[in-house]
């Protein structure tokens, strides 16, 4: 009987890869997880039950998937690779696989589908806008588990007032509570990436704190504000041609002098809520 090539062990993935006459894709932020330590906290950050149906993606060579497959009931992982969607058919069974680019897939109608939790080694590239598209959807996943870029989990997690508080921050923090589970050195990877990464978790909310009809308002409103980060708000909103700015800033808690990094999610939503009327 064959045995599968241990995906923790950079020298059989290193003879894996070449077996499959691959190299690493760097445009795909192809750098394959191989510490397992790591893997575990993943994949239990993810707090999965055995009745769960849990979505993955961009598995690689699927060392990530072999340790969730067991704890869930059924699991879906999204492959934009064609030679890992091949490799993972013959690796593992009693799953589905989508071979697509993540971001090119309807993640809502999934997750309308029964998928409950997101547990991931993101494709660096994409992984922010991948973030915002899940936290816009209409059924969220309630939890999510993902290993991405250390300086993209910064902004995730940052409160306002920090210099790395802004638009990542705010439009995931709308619906759910995200915080740093751990940070990965770059030599937990295969080949390593230039920087380091870290683990995240990301709570929904049980009430999103904009509701879906105000969300474009609260949006665009956040957006236009980040773009001029270093003014005051009260200029901002004047250049926008708002008025009576400073009364409606005042309704909302905030100061005409107060730059949009200092301004937490609650105010830009009563700012949205009064703008939006």
């Amino acid at each position: 009987m064959e045995v599968n090539p241990r995906l923790t062990s950079p020298k059989e993935v290193r003879a894996l890869l070449e077996t499959l006459g691959h190299r690493p894709n760097k445009g795909l932020g192809q750098n394959f997880l191989i510490d397992a330590n790591i893997l575990n906290i993943i994949a239990n950050a993810a707090d999965i039950q055995p009745d769960e149906h849990v979505l993955e993606i961009g598995p690689g060579l699927g060392a990530l998937t072999e340790r969730i497959m067991p704890m869930a009931k059924a699991v879906t992982c999204i492959e934009k690779d064609s030679t890992m969607v091949e490799y993972l058919k013959t690796r593992f069974s009693g799953f589905t696989l989508i071979e697509s680019d993540a971001l090119d897939v309807d993640l809502d109608a999934l997750f309308a589908g029964g998928i409950t939790k997101v547990a991931a080694n993101l494709p660096y590239s994409v992984a922010s806008r991948l973030m915002v598209d899940i936290a816009e959807c209409e059924h969220r996943p309630e939890l999510m588990s993902l290993t991405i870029q250390k300086e993209v989990a910064d902004r995730l997690v940052s409160p306002a007032g920090s210099k790395h508080y802004g638009v990542l921050s705010i439009l995931t923090g709308v619906a759910y509570k995200n915080t740093m589970v751990k940070k990965i050195s770059p030599t937990c990877f295969l080949p390593p990436p230039k920087v380091w990464s870290a683990v995240v978790r990301m709570e929904l909310r049980e009430v999103p704190i904009v509701g879906s009809a105000e969300y474009p308002t609260f949006k665009n409103l956040v957006k236009y504000c980040f773009s001029q980060r270093r003014k005051q708000i009260g200029t901002i909103l004047k250049k926008k041609g708002i008025s009576p700015v400073d009364e409606l800033l005042a309704d909302a808690g905030i100061e005409h002098a107060e730059r949009p990094e200092r301004i937490e999610i609650e105010r830009w939503a009563a700012l949205s809520s009064l703008l939006s009327q």
